[in-house]
């Protein structure tokens, strides 16, 4: 039976080279396995180097072709723009706000 060897967060960082905020969000996204005793979490180094070679290696799921990387801004831009594209741009007289009233009084007086 093997230990496990438990490490902070801060010893984490300086392991993997990383920030310790970048170990506390691994954490939280539940990619890396921790255990929080008081105010300090504690990771398996096992853990901890087996997400390591895993981001290293780029190991993520097939994506279709043309597709961007998950977190990319791109993909986020065309999730904005899937979404806009949904929106009812259109306005009638009956729905406009009080900040459109005072915008087009302020135009109608220049």
């Amino acid at each position: 039976m093997t230990a496990v060897q438990e490490i902070t967060v801060r010893e984490a960082a300086l392991r993997t080279h990383r920030s310790p905020e970048t170990i506390r969000r691994w954490i939280w996204a539940g990619r890396l396995p921790a255990v929080k005793r008081g105010n300090t979490y504690y990771v398996d180094v096992m853990h901890l180097e087996g997400l390591v070679v895993e981001i290293e290696a780029g190991s993520h799921p097939a994506q279709p072709a043309g597709a961007a990387a998950p977190g990319a801004l791109s993909a986020w831009l065309a999730e904005v723009d899937r979404w806009k594209s949904g929106l009812a741009v259109t306005r009638s007289l009956t729905s406009r706000t009080a900040s459109d009233l005072v915008i087009e009084d302020r135009h109608a007086r220049r």
